[in-house]
């Protein structure tokens, strides 16, 4: 599987593309918000440079199918709105992890409801991952709402993270 062939991808009203299509300022917008960084359990860019390190190895780690990370768009606007990305993926590439985050602006919109569910069938269907893992802080609301919605259950539950999981076969 060669990660770097997945790009662009298209939902109906987003494309998603690497992060290296999209302004560092724009990335480093989301990036240096610490209320974002808190729900995703991230530390803060403090600088536009740390942002610019952070693409950096996100794109190694696509080139060496690590990972797969995109930035979302606004198709009509070509507006950054936030990303989303598969990670952690298992030796034998049958689970990954899943992360997301938005811009406060594009939260609330239905932004993500769009891209998780297509991406979910880009995940089993393309990717062909048995299993798709969330990990969420209890605080973050509107994920844990989102991800059960889309049929993510709960997993396992420690102090301060929820883990969620969809199956394949419970889809």
């Amino acid at each position: 599987m060669i990660f770097e062939k997945y790009h662009p991808i298209m939902t109906k009203h987003y494309e998603l593309d690497w992060l290296t299509t999209f302004k560092v300022k724009e990335v480093f917008e989301l990036r240096h918000d610490s209320n974002i960084a808190r729900l995703v359990n991230r530390d803060v860019d403090a600088t536009i440079m740390d942002t610019a390190a952070h693409v950096n190895r996100v794109m190694s780690k696509i080139m060496n199918n690590d990972a797969l990370v995109w930035g979302i768009g606004d198709k009509r606007t070509g507006e950054f709105l936030g990303t989303f990305g598969f990670d952690s993926f298992t030796v034998d590439r049958k689970n990954a992890a899943i992360t997301f985050e938005l811009l406060p602006s594009a939260q609330r919109q239905g932004v993500m409801s769009e891209v998780l569910s297509h991406m979910l069938s880009f995940a089993f269907d393309e990717l062909d991952l048995q299993k798709v893992i969330a990990t969420v802080q209890p605080a973050n609301v509107q994920a844990v709402m989102l991800l059960k919605g889309q049929g993510f259950m709960l997993g396992r539950e420690t102090t301060g993270e929820l883990q969620l999981e969809l199956k394949q076969d419970e889809r």
